[in-house]
């Protein structure tokens, strides 16, 4: 199963994971921390820490020897109630918190209140009972006793250790621990079954002398003021190595819903800025976090995904070699971790095509996939394109104009995917230095994202305002998602596929990763302003939609471009620039098929 360990305090909490290993099984662990931000601090302030946390949080997986576990760093005021999130968004099946004395302070609530009102299934472990070798499991018949069975038989099947069940039974009503327990009491691991009346207190006391560790349910009664009741203070207070476990109904995959902002300016814009700080906390990550190669192929492993690199291309013959040799020989040659790597080409007019075949790289000319569906030019087509052609279950796109090439690339994108179940969608940043003539600056890059892109987002959809560079062109996603987004054809579909996947996933689906820094090939202002143009339309279109307006359908299509002639004179040069939207390309009949019968396309 899940099992998500509230890390309130990493020194401390660190014998949680041992527990939480055992219990899960060899399913996954979530070590969940949240750095608290007080007074007038902006929760995006936290960001330097938070990714000192998560290294944290990693090392002490690894002392551990944990192979399932991940770390989830998050952003709040109260901590209870980011760890009450995420619980429902990564649907865990367990929670795991360290004790804490009655009243004391736990990410701002108690442990009382916890137990009143669990997210999911909670365990509160007190000492290291992954430990014990012989556990006791006292029941009583409330609604917990088959979660302490379970957890009781979980522990001692982790470290070949032996559990006793004891009923304490009332003297008018004995019912069998077979009765209450149905299977768990026939477990292997169970040595003894011990049914006897009187004080629960005493019994439960005199049979933990022979026991060093206990696993018990929290008070059944409904509506009881204090959910431990007298019985679990005293015998909670006697155990050294105990879990404390207490239920609650299963949470539903909810689909999204995007939240409910207040109406008033002012507040509104507070409400907003807090939303993006925390998610940028939460969902910012370096490329460096994932660096550990193994870590992410086991993981891919485990959850049995494919992953697929898709290099769309377009006349990029001085550097299309680099990149496909910087990815295969780390990632597919010396670590298993991508599947398939294919070239887009757009009709390429030099040597682009030939030197990937040349490299073993299988080529495909977007033209020539789904014909029946004609065809434009652009990027955004090919992209659109390449999910017929590409088998992965995550699919990443990576640039081949980049003179910078490395790995980091790829594995930064896929980190966040394999790691955090959660995310959906996955862009990179990085610095672009701007090329002058002979001259390199350090910045400067990236003109359009802060001209046009940032702030169009920011006035229309400022949920993405923490996104640093929209229009990069290295992104990934998981295929469930990406199948079901339309595609602009051309410089738009960057714009496009992050407010998609914005209305579709919600912000907490999306993370961004920094690749420190990318050399490329840079483009001149005519250019750029052409890039802009596009960018604006598929904003624009999507804020129309919103409205319930044609606001597209009455803007300009064409673009006049100012070039200076000779002699010192403007030339106007009209331009017709409509980027074409593709609908979700599983509505098309053939990438359905395809898909149903598990066929392949052969690279021509």
């Amino acid at each position: 199963m899940k099992v998500i360990v509230a890390v309130a305090d990493p020194e401390r909490d660190g014998p949680l994971l041992e527990t939480a290993d055992a219990l899960a099984n060899g399913g996954e662990v979530v070590l969940a921390s949240v750095i608290e931000v007080t007074g007038d601090d902006t929760l995006a302030s936290a960001q330097p820490e938070a990714r000192g946390r998560r290294r944290m949080l990693d090392a002490l997986a690894a002392q551990a020897g944990s192979r399932h576990a991940r770390s989830l760093v998050t952003v709040a005021r109260v901590g209870w109630e980011a760890i009450r999130d995420a619980c429902a968004s990564e649907r865990a099946d367990l929670l795991v918190v360290g004790w804490r004395r009655p009243g004391w302070d736990l990410l701002g609530t108690t442990i009382e209140e916890i137990l009143r009102d669990p997210p999911c299934d909670v365990a509160v472990v007190k000492g290291q009972p992954a430990r014990a070798r012989r556990i006791l499991v006292p029941v009583r018949g409330g609604r917990y006793a088959q979660l302490a069975a379970r957890v009781g038989i979980g522990l001692a099947k982790a470290d070949g250790a032996s559990v006793t069940l004891l009923h304490v039974a009332d003297r008018e009503h004995r019912t069998s621990l077979y009765q209450l327990l149905g299977d768990h009491a026939y477990d292997d691991r169970v040595e003894r079954l011990v049914t006897r009346s009187g004080d629960p207190v005493k019994v439960i006391k005199e049979e933990l002398a022979q026991h060093d560790g206990l696993v018990f349910g929290a008070t059944g009664r409904k509506g009881a003021e204090d959910p431990l009741g007298p019985v679990g203070h005293e015998i909670l207070t006697a155990a050294r190595n105990a879990v404390l476990v207490r239920t609650r109904a299963p949470l539903g995959a909810a689909a999204f819903e995007p939240p409910r902002l207040p109406f008033e300016r002012a507040e509104r814009s507070r409400v907003l800025g807090e939303m993006v700080d925390k998610w940028f906390v939460q969902n910012t990550f370096s490329s460096s976090e994932f660096a550990d190669l193994r870590r992410l192929v086991d993981e891919k492993e485990r959850q049995n995904l494919r992953i697929s690199v898709g290099l769309p291309t377009l006349n990029e013959e001085a550097t299309v070699r680099k990149v496909i040799r910087a990815i295969r020989s780390r990632l597919v040659e010396r670590f298993p971790l991508v599947d398939e790597l294919v070239v887009i080409d757009s009709r390429s007019t030099d040597r682009t095509r030939e030197i990937a075949a040349d490299e073993g790289v299988p080529v495909f000319v977007h033209e020539e996939i789904l014909p029946e569906t004609g065809t434009y030019q652009g990027k955004g087509e090919a992209l659109w394109k390449s999910l017929h052609v590409l088998t992965g279950d995550i699919v990443a796109w990576v640039d081949t104009d980049v003179t910078s090439a490395h790995p980091k690339f790829v594995y930064g994108l896929l980190g966040p995917l394999l790691m955090r179940p959660d995310l959906q969608f996955v862009k990179a940043f990085y610095q672009r230095p701007l090329r002058i003539g002979d001259d390199l600056q350090a910045t400067g890059g990236g003109r359009v994202t802060e001209l046009t892109a940032r702030p169009i987002l920011n006035l229309f959809f400022p949920e993405l305002s923490g996104i640093v560079q929209p229009l990069s062109g290295e992104q990934a996603g998981r295929r469930a998602l990406l199948e079901q987004l339309p595609f602009f054809s051309g410089y738009g579909i960057e714009t496009g596929l992050l407010i998609d996947a914005l209305q579709r996933a919600g912000l907490g689906a999306i993370a961004q990763v920094d690749m420190k820094q990318r050399i490329h090939r840079n483009q001149s202002l005519y250019a750029l302003s052409m890039m802009s143009f596009e960018v604006l339309q598929v904003a624009l279109r999507r804020v129309g939609e919103a409205q319930g307006t044609r606001l597209l359908e009455e803007a300009n299509f064409t673009m006049k471009l100012i070039t200076a002639a000779g002699g010192g004179r403007l030339h106007l040069e009209m331009r017709d620039i409509i980027d074409v939207e593709r609908p979700p390309i599983v509505t098309v009949p053939a990438y359905r098929a395809k898909r149903t019968a598990g066929g392949d396309t052969r690279a021509r």
